[in-house]
């Protein structure tokens, strides 16, 4: 597999930014999650939610969804409603800790179907993409040339660390949900998902405990370092890529060396209904109708399956120290290949190949939702999302979500919807996102500052879904929920 050369400032910045710009959870649909009419969507956020939905039947012909984070580039002067030739792209410079993150999901032929009122089946392809990087403190600017002009900004005694994962596949799923409890005041469903997927971009990189020592020599500072060890790899299938190959060849050849991984979602979800008076006997629209709506779902319990190419490795820092002038000779000048590259690993560092499978976990997490009408056609959904991936613990690898706090208040009609979800992410930062439905179209942005402001462009996201939806109501117009006025 080729690359381009890369000079030493250029690889440092790649190492800096990988897993931050990615491939490019409702499949964090966010606006319409907890909602009636999310149909086929809604299926990813709870597959209990498919069996109380108006619709006979509805497919989601093609949506997609992009969400990414970082504190280490930032984007000035440019917005989506502003022209790109004033904007500026620059990495931040400073000593602080490193983060990025990026999650994209592609939804093809989401289709849901209802069986009666208590019984609803969903079925799908999606693509989907996490990835994720994080950094110890450290001291950077953009005028480093060289590792000893690293090491001189970083004398401290802190250990040099980094962590990234990043996986990506594709997935065939099948839903089922249905109605267990019904009760004149209160129904309970359950749903669920499983899911078969091959994963087409595995990869990972670690460097744990690299500590660095100053000496002086002729009376000029240089800098080692000693201890510590580093892995990296990716997945073997992209070893098949060839230049000489079509780019239609390329892609079949890399999805045919792919392996099977598995993954499960499970939800409960609990409608509590108006009251009604005694002897009443609602209609087919008002059967669908709450006052509370109770979700909770554990979702993408399961990995995705992966072999080590043979340019992984592992290693560690030679007992007898490693200056910065050697690793300037090993790696300044760049490389034309990533075996290259793995070459130059082996003669420096303490390294040997990092062989066989390895599987990714997908992000699996607890989502608690709460849905609450308030008048007409008004209501407001909170979500909680909890990673629990992470207590696999650390020699494991998996991919984490994004996702942590969100409230959204939104005015929704089987046709119409205006939303305004406020979202505070597992980063600690706070968003503004606004969305619109429009029929079959479902447009959102999860940070508003990336239309309306001039630095938010490095975070931020937005998602488009196109879905279709049977043109006959149930019950022709919408059950009015209002305080009905006495006749005169």
């Amino acid at each position: 597999m080729k690359m381009r050369a890369v000079t030493m400032k250029k690889w440092m910045l790649v190492c800096l930014l990988a897993g931050i710009a990615g491939s490019v959870n409702a499949q964090d649909f966010h606006a319409v999650a907890g909602s009636n009419y999310a149909g086929a969507l809604g299926v990813h956020n709870n597959p209990a939610s498919i069996v109380n939905t108006p619709y006979p039947w509805d497919i989601t012909l093609v949506g997609v969804q992009a969400k990414y984070q970082t504190n280490a580039i930032k984007v000035v002067d440019y917005s989506l409603l502003s022209s790109p030739t004033q904007s500026k792209f620059f990495v931040s410079n400073g000593n602080y800790a490193r983060k990025g993150n990026e999650q994209l999901n592609l939804n093809l032929l989401n289709t849901r179907f209802a069986w009666g009122k208590k019984t609803g089946i969903a079925f799908g392809a999606n693509l989907r993409s996490f990835a994720h990087i994080s950094t110890a403190a450290y001291n950077f600017n953009d005028s480093i040339e060289t590792v000893n002009e690293l090491f001189a900004l970083n004398p401290g005694n802190t250990p040099l660390e980094a962590r990234m994962r990043t996986s990506s596949w594709i997935e065939l799923y099948g839903s089922i949900g249905r109605t267990i409890i019904y009760e004149p005041g209160y129904r309970l469903n359950a749903g669920a998902t499983a899911k078969v997927n091959r994963g087409i971009a595995g990869g990972r990189a670690d460097i744990t405990g690299m500590y660095r020592d100053r000496t002086i020599v002729n009376g000029e500072p240089q800098y080692s370092l000693r201890e510590g060890q580093f892995a990296y790899g990716y997945s073997s299938n992209f070893d098949r890529w060839e230049d000489s190959r079509s780019a239609t060849e390329n892609l079949r050849e890399l999805l045919l060396t792919t392996r099977m991984g598995l993954s499960l979602d499970a939800g409960l979800e609990l409608l509590i209904k108006p009251a009604s008076e005694p002897g009443y006997m609602e209609d087919e629209e008002a059967y669908y109708d709450y006052d509370w709506k109770l979700g909770a779902s554990v979702l993408d319990l399961g990995y995705a399956f992966y072999r080590y190419s043979s340019n992984s490795r592992r290693g560690a820092i030679p007992v007898s120290g490693l200056n910065g002038t050697r690793l300037n000779n090993a790696f300044v000048d760049g490389f034309s290949s990533i075996e290259a590259f793995s070459d130059s690993v082996d003669a420096v560092f303490d390294a040997a190949a990092l062989q066989g499978d390895f599987r990714i976990w997908a992000p699996t997490r607890l989502v608690l939702n709460a849905d609450r009408f308030i008048t007409s056609a008004f209501y407001v959904n909170a979500e909680l999302n909890i990673n629990l991936v992470g207590l696999l613990g650390d020699q494991r690898l998996y991919v984490r979500n994004l996702n942590f706090l969100r409230v959204t208040p939104r005015y929704e009609t089987r046709k119409w919807g205006v939303y305004m979800p406020f979202l505070f992410n597992s980063q600690n930062q706070f968003w503004v996102g606004g969305a619109i439905k429009a029929g079959p179209l479902l447009l959102g942005f999860h940070n508003l500052g990336n239309l309306f402001g001039k630095n938010s462009m490095a975070n931020g996201g937005g998602y488009i879904a196109l879905s279709i939806r049977p043109g006959k109501r149930v019950t022709g117009e919408k059950k009015d929920r209002g305080i009905a006025c006495p006749p005169y």
